[in-house]
């Protein structure tokens, strides 16, 4: 009965839209969400499956978003989530992923016997050979696309319902639909300013209501940004518009990479403003323009360090400042075990026998930190190693060497290949002097192959292939730290 009720709501408020004149477009569109006439799903990693708001969400989402669809597109198929296989998006122009699928592939994880994790390979749910043009709904986006190298990562599940810093140019509010988007402002959100580039963001800002609910002022799913840093390192990707969250301005809300599109808010149409019901149908037309188009640079390490954003927290936080902080606040946390510690002590000390609870608690009782104790987490053993507590020696090692600075799989090291070469590994001379090396043989050559190797996917077994090569690329080169720093070569039409 209620599910009938909700559907009636629906298609009367959609009757009325449609009344007012959508032109629907030739479009084919594919809709993954869970089926409310199939078993409810009882569990899930976003939310609690059995709360009143994800039994109605499953009930409405679904209908939602066919009854807009159905008035605004020509053929439009939907398909429950668990029952979706890639292959079937062959058939459409856009496929909608407004639930997280059924995996190809198991997470793996390995862990050692202390219980630190040594290997992860996040699960997989498309294969490699996913070129769909595909817009990722909420908070699917970054189990989706994590294992094919999608930049649409997890930054947050934080997102409410207002869109900051919207590129109101782009296509997506101008065509096949004019939105007149109406902003208001909006007190910028605080945490904004603890990241790069804070200092030019206004102490006001305009603001796009995307959704009615969020969050923030009911009991509605919340929205996802992606990770700003190094998103548009690389001429695949775009950023649309970003949102209320709790991390960065530039963290994305909206925005593309390759076939992959993240509309990071997360209501369904019945739950959206006019205008950005009008936007996402234009976005879905838009996206039918990358169906077929595979990614560029390929971000395998969703947790990647980008250098000017590393650099930028290390010489902001590793300070005698702030470990004098992080003291003064770790003692007064732990003041009561401190007056429990000297309770303890007084007991031996008049002779007493301590019981094995008591005597426990001053085993595992941690000691105050120190520089020595705290640096090694900043900045790591090895830096630790080399530097000590020389805080100063150690942040002007990182700022001097910031244009040889590589990612590892944790952490950012200098490349001394590239420090000999005295060339910015993002400077396309790198490449041009490493060539250069190949025909000095000896160790010369050995370091223009290292490096080469390194920063290129290329593995030519002759210097005449690589000058062919680079001759051949060269104005379509491009260096990107979020693929990987790595020298890649644009291929977007």
């Amino acid at each position: 009965m209620f599910y009938a009720l909700v559907l009636c709501v629906l298609f009367i408020s959609y009757v009325v839209s449609a009344q007012r004149g959508i032109e629907k477009q030739n479009i084919k569109v594919l809709y993954v969400g869970f089926n409310p006439k199939l078993e409810r799903p009882t569990t899930s990693k976003f939310f609690n499956a059995n709360s009143d708001r994800a039994r109605l969400d499953v009930i409405s989402r679904w209908p939602a978003f066919m009854l807009y669809l159905n008035t605004r597109f020509t053929n439009v198929q939907a398909v429950d989530a668990r029952e979706f296989k890639e292959e079937m998006s062959l058939d459409y122009d856009v496929t909608i992923i407004d639930e997280l699928t059924t995996s190809i592939k198991e997470a793996v994880i390995e862990k050692d016997a202390e219980g630190n994790v040594t290997k992860y390979l996040p699960a997989a749910y498309l294969s490699g050979n996913y070129k769909s043009a595909t817009i990722f709904v909420g908070k699917v986006g970054p189990d989706m696309g994590q294992s094919i190298g999608s930049k649409l990562d997890w930054s947050c599940l934080c997102l409410s319902g207002d869109a900051y810093n919207v590129k109101t140019e782009h296509p997506i509010f101008n065509t096949p639909e004019k939105v007149d988007l109406t902003f208001t402002t909006k007190k910028t959100p605080s945490n904004f300013y603890h990241y790069p580039n804070s200092s030019t963001i206004p102490k006001e800002i305009p603001s796009w209501r995307v959704q009615g609910l969020d969050f923030k002022n009911s009991d509605y799913q919340i929205g996802m940004v992606s990770r700003g840093a190094g998103f548009l390192d690389s001429p695949d990707t775009e950023y649309i518009s970003g949102g209320d969250n709790t991390k960065s301005m530039d963290a994305v809300a909206i925005g593309r990479h390759g076939n992959l599109f993240l509309w990071g808010f997360s209501a369904s149409p019945d739950y959206m403003t006019d205008e950005a019901q009008k936007v996402f149908s234009n976005a879905i037309v838009y996206m039918k323009n990358f169906n077929g188009v595979s990614l560029v640079a390929k971000k395998m390490n969703d947790r990647i360090k980008i250098r000017d954003s590393y650099l930028f927290f290390k010489n902001r936080d590793v300070t005698q400042e702030n470990f004098n902080e992080f003291k003064s606040k770790w003692l007064k946390y732990k003041k009561k075990d401190f007056d429990r510690k000297k309770e303890l002590e007084a007991k031996i000390a008049n002779g007493e026998k301590l019981n094995k609870f008591q005597q426990s608690f001053l085993d595992k009782m941690e000691p105050i930190p120190t520089l020595d104790s705290w640096l090694p987490k900043q900045i790591g053993e090895d830096m630790y190693k080399k530097f000590g507590a020389d805080i100063n020696g150690y942040l002007s090692y990182l700022n001097t060497n910031k244009e040889y600075l590589i990612a590892t799989d944790n952490d950012i090291i200098v490349d001394e290949d590239v420090k000999k070469l005295g060339v910015s590994n993002r400077k396309i001379e790198l490449l041009e002097n490493a060539v250069s090396l190949l025909d000095k043989g000896g160790k010369k050559a050995k370091l223009g192959k290292r490096v080469l190797d390194r920063y290129t996917e290329q593995s030519f077994t002759t210097t005449a292939e690589y000058k062919t090569w680079l001759t051949t690329n060269k104005d379509r080169l491009f260096f990107t730290e979020s693929g990987g720093y790595k020298w890649l070569v644009n291929t977007v039409k």
